[in-house]
């Protein structure tokens, strides 16, 4: 049994690029950074965020409203 693991080396998918290379698809609704075409995003009512809690965190918190439980 053969089984293939990507080198992080060489996949487009790897966090470090060659800027001129990097082709920008749009920009995170969380940190406001740009995503590049291959990144791992969620998407959300069209609007794009990157794949980590800390965005994931700052989108609900822009677009939700601070309430105490049971209130």
């Amino acid at each position: 049994m053969t089984t293939s693991v990507e080198n992080p080396m060489i996949s487009d998918r790897h966090p470090i690029r060659d800027p001129q290379d990097a082709k920008v698809v749009g920009y995170c609704a969380g940190c406001g950074q740009e995503i590049y075409d291959g990144d791992e995003i969620i998407e959300i009512n069209s609007e794009m965020i990157h794949e980590n809690k800390d965005c994931a965190f700052d989108f609900c918190a822009e677009v939700g409203f601070a309430r105490v439980a049971g209130e």
